[in-house]
């Protein structure tokens, strides 16, 4: 019977923390309440607690979980590939329509990145981590592109550039415009540099 009651306790935390991502992303954090989380499951708000210590500790949980989804549809099948053609491959994922149409099911970072340095320790580490993993493996996958930046720091380029372009591809109202932002961005992270 405890065991029962254990599973149950974990399966409902596990909705709690997958709804919260879905309407974080969707909604932002800030227009999202633990009240609209817990409704969206039919669940009342008080049962949130027993989870959760508060919204900002769902928010950094939301985070770190990101990361793993995140890095699991980046890299699928991509095992054996390296330098440019990782780079190519991995902006086209991220860079792309579906993920600018779809944010309930994208990266964290273009839709609470803003959000988060707002809030408190815990949810800003989050993003740090997952800023520091995200970067780790692609330093690792693709060959240092700039002899002026170290493997890391062109990583952190090119997370910053695909980051930043959804979140302008997302924000602006002319598709056109956004199209060419997403295309834009997918080519300068794959074009050679020249030499000197």
């Amino acid at each position: 019977m405890a065991r029962w009651k254990a599973d149950r306790k974990e399966a409902t935390r596990r909705r709690i923390l997958e709804a919260a991502a879905h309407l974080f992303r969707e909604r932002g954090y800030a227009s999202t309440s633990v009240s609209d989380v817990m409704e969206h499951l039919g669940l009342t708000v008080g049962g949130f607690y027993a989870h959760f210590e508060s919204k900002e500790a769902l928010l950094s949980e939301v985070v770190a979980e990101s990361m793993v989804r995140t890095r699991d549809v980046l890299l699928l099948g991509l095992e054996q590939v390296e330098g440019i053609a990782f780079v190519r491959e991995v902006t086209q994922r991220y860079l792309s329509r579906f993920h600018r149409d779809h944010p309930e099911h994208g990266c964290v970072l273009p839709t609470l990145a803003a959000e988060v340095g707002r809030h408190g320790s815990g949810p800003r580490e989050a993003v740090e981590q997952y800023l520091r993993e995200m970067t780790d493996l692609l330093a690792k996958k693709a060959s240092p592109r700039f002899d002026a930046f170290s493997a890391e720091e062109a990583a952190l380029a090119l997370t910053a550039l695909s980051v930043g372009g959804i979140l302008l591809a997302r924000a602006v109202k002319d598709e056109a415009l956004s199209d060419t932002i997403l295309e834009t961005c997918r080519r300068f992270a794959v074009a050679e540099p020249a030499r000197r």
